[in-house]
């Protein structure tokens, strides 16, 4: 049977039901090493952290989005230039593989970090 990469990642979910498990079948005679105990639970701590931190990159990357497309629909209607020289009046705004244009008269899409300049 194939498995795909993200079968082969453990979450935290798993690493802590695998974390229990081993704690409930140890050998009471022979307890884990104190030091191996720590280092697991550090290292389920760092999963845990990162997680969060993962999901909240994600969430401000979805307000960060946000805003562009609010920003972006409030030039419609502005002369607008480019860093590479364009000029034009922004007639719409497209959105495109999680990137904002500018759809200028001229016919022409520019990204919002190609602007130099914006005016009425």
């Amino acid at each position: 049977m194939e498995t795909t990469a993200a079968s082969k990642v453990m979450g935290k979910d798993e690493f802590l039901r695998l974390f229990t498990t081993q704690l409930k079948y140890q050998d009471p005679l022979k307890p884990m090493d104190g030091t191996e105990f720590t280092t697991q639970l550090a290292q389920f701590s760092s999963l845990e952290q990162l997680m969060n931190m993962n999901q909240s990159l994600l969430n401000l990357t979805a307000y960060q989005q946000s805003l562009n497309s609010n920003m972006a629909v409030s030039f419609i209607g502005k002369t607008v230039k480019t860093a590479g020289g364009d000029t034009g009046k922004v007639m719409g705004v497209t959105f495109q593989n999680g990137l904002t244009y500018l759809m200028l008269d001229s016919g022409k899409n520019v990204t919002l970090g190609e602007l130099q300049e914006i005016s009425s």
